[in-house]
């Protein structure tokens, strides 16, 4: 069973990883700022790193 995406499915995918790629990078370089919320932050900033690594990942051709 496989799934087709619609012709602008490839760039939807990398517009949604490059945002999750800067904003995870964003929250993670504020955290030391933040004293209060610093786990708080790099930890979204970090799930949002991985999210965007993930995305990346499953575009790729190799997972189809």
């Amino acid at each position: 069973m496989s799934v087709r995406l619609g012709a602008g499915a490839p760039a939807a995918m990398t517009l949604l990883s490059v945002i999750c790629l800067v904003s995870g990078a964003s929250l993670a370089g504020l955290a030391p700022r933040r004293s209060v919320q610093q786990a708080a932050l790099e930890g979204a900033g970090g799930g949002l790193i991985v999210l965007g690594l993930v995305i990346i990942g499953a575009g790729l051709p190799v997972f189809r």
